[in-house]
């Protein structure tokens, strides 16, 4: 009697276990093809893919604000500790009228670049001392308690290569509205440092 109930047993099991390898076998492409969707799509909106290209002088509304490019400037450097050889020092200043003062949402990983023709990168950088005004960066910009209707001044600086200098333009990337980001044709002015 105890052999047929270990037949059964192992029969039930055998059972079971080809149900479950079965449904394994539908399951696991089935979650495999979920994770793959949630990572391409974090990677699509969470990459500056399309560029909405600003002409020089004109605004642009983009995160509840709507953004100028008042001055880009640049100036060579000379070699010293924290600047290489051959460095342009830029600094972008932007007028941005606020709309939508919710602005820790609005401006979520709020990020000014500066990109050249060939698609290359600089972010700010804090080796430059700006002179003291009532400009921010974005970040700080950011929790200043602006209200709608504010106008904020928004200045960043970076360290780029001489030979890059006369082709960038400065773009602004805003978490929310990724994947869009703003591109500025305003080239940079060279000016002289004193």
């Amino acid at each position: 009697m105890n052999e047929r109930a270990d037949d059964r047993a192992t029969a039930e099991e055998k059972r079971w276990r080809r149900r479950s390898l079965g449904l394994l076998v539908i399951l696991l492409p089935l979650v495999a093809g979920v994770v793959a969707y949630d990572s391409a799509q974090r990677w699509w909106t969470g990459r500056d893919l399309i560029a909405r290209e600003i002409a020089a002088g004109a605004t642009a509304d983009f995160g509840g604000a709507r953004w100028r490019l008042h001055a880009l400037r640049m100036a060579p450097l000379p070699a010293s500790a924290g600047v290489p050889e051959n460095a342009m020092g830029v600094v972008a200043d932007f007028r941005v009228e606020i709309h939508d003062a919710d602005l820790p949402k609005n401006w979520l990983g709020c990020v000014i670049s500066l990109q050249d023709e060939q698609g290359r990168r600089w972010t700010p950088t804090q080796v430059l001392r700006l002179p003291r005004s009532d400009a921010r960066e974005c970040i700080a910009s950011i929790y200043s308690g602006a209200q709608a209707g504010d106008t904020l001044r928004i200045r960043q600086a970076y360290l780029v290569p001489r030979e890059a200098a006369d082709t960038l333009r400065a773009t602004v990337t805003l978490g929310p509205q990724q994947p869009y980001y703003l591109r500025f044709a305003q080239p940079p002015q060279r000016v002289q440092v004193k």
